[in-house]
């Protein structure tokens, strides 16, 4: 397999002035064996006059998880890249690094705290490291693997449409604090089973494991469990199976037995989006795949999806996928 069949990993841009003085190897020295994962892994040993660091990456079509080391003696600027636009998940074991995200402005990545990131290809980013030791996770993942996340958390859909529009400016979520169950999952990903078909399914269920608990983290305690979220839960799958239908946000919230007030505001704190959102997420989604698998018209498509004319329909499709139906079928089949 080629690289590019790969998600996107990040890379340490070294400032020029050291470009002449650094080594590069893919074997790690006596002194950092330490820090060596147990699984087959692309590794990079870096040292330059700042220090070194270490990266040990394990590729899959579907996910990139990189192990990063960094043994700082001066302190130094480094210019964290993708060369793909990047959706990935940050966690830092060890040290607080002061950065700069295109388009976010500054942030403190903060020890023991985890969140998701875009990162725009070939961006402008900076990564300041004072004098120590610093140890880091960061795992990429395929747009088609945060597809099938995000019809099951659709608070993540933001994010992920920063990454399919490859838009040039950074977004984050929330960076959250990791508990025992957070470590636990990484623990287990680092020592996951060493046969190669066991690998690949062990590490899916993780990476879904550790998503689900970040998730979690984002959503309020109270609609984690309880009466409350079932029937939010038994909407959603009212909302799933009949979005193609006129659907009244009112007669939807006498389902779930709220006030209308109470029922947007739970919905968007449990699912991350409006009532319309969803129901809007769930029609594009809908629409885009009959563009490309049918030959059906504009007309019948809008129809098909719940849309009542369809001029509607378009400027629906436009403002989220930023070209028209008839456009988007062209780009995609051409």
């Amino acid at each position: 397999m080629i690289s590019s069949q790969y998600p996107s990993a990040l890379q340490f841009g070294i400032p020029a002035n050291m470009q002449s003085h650094i080594r590069v190897s893919s074997q790690l020295p006596d002194q950092y064996m330490q820090y060596r994962i147990p699984l087959p892994a692309e590794t990079k040993y870096v040292e330059a006059p700042f220090g070194s660091y270490i990266t040990q990456e394990i590729k899959d079509p579907d996910w990139v998880i990189c192990w990063q080391q960094c043994f700082i003696r001066e302190r130094v600027r480094l210019r964290p890249s993708a060369s793909q636009p990047m959706l990935a998940m940050y966690c830092i074991l060890k040290g607080n690094v002061p950065c700069r995200l295109q388009g976010q402005g500054k942030l403190m990545l903060i020890e023991k705290e985890y969140g998701l990131y875009y990162i725009p290809s070939q961006s402008q980013n900076i990564a300041d490291l004072k004098t120590g030791n610093y140890e880091m996770i960061c795992i990429s993942f395929s747009p088609s693997f945060f597809s099938k996340y995000i019809s099951r958390h659709p608070s993540f859909e933001e994010i992920h449409l920063q990454q399919q529009k490859q838009a040039r400016k950074g977004t984050m979520l929330p960076a959250i604090r990791m508990d025992n169950p957070d470590l636990k999952i990484l623990k287990e990903i680092r020592y996951c089973p060493s046969d190669e078909t066991a690998r690949k399914t062990f590490l899916q269920g993780k990476l879904d494991d550790l998503l689900t608990l970040y998730f979690n983290a984002l959503t309020p305690k109270y609609l984690q469990n309880g009466e409350l979220t079932k029937k939010l839960r038994q909407v959603c799958i009212y909302i799933q199976n009949h979005y193609h239908k006129t659907l009244n946000i009112a007669d939807l919230s006498k389902q779930a037995g709220m006030h209308i007030n109470t029922f947007e505001r739970a919905f968007k704190e449990l699912l991350g989006t409006s009532p319309r959102g969803y129901i809007e997420h769930l029609r594009m989604k809908k629409a885009a795949l009959l563009l490309l698998q049918t030959t059906l018209s504009i007309k019948d498509i809008s129809t098909n999806t719940g849309y009542s004319g369809a001029n509607y329909f378009t400027a629906v499709f436009r403002k989220r996928y930023r070209c028209s139906p008839r456009e988007y079928r062209k780009n995609r089949l051409s």
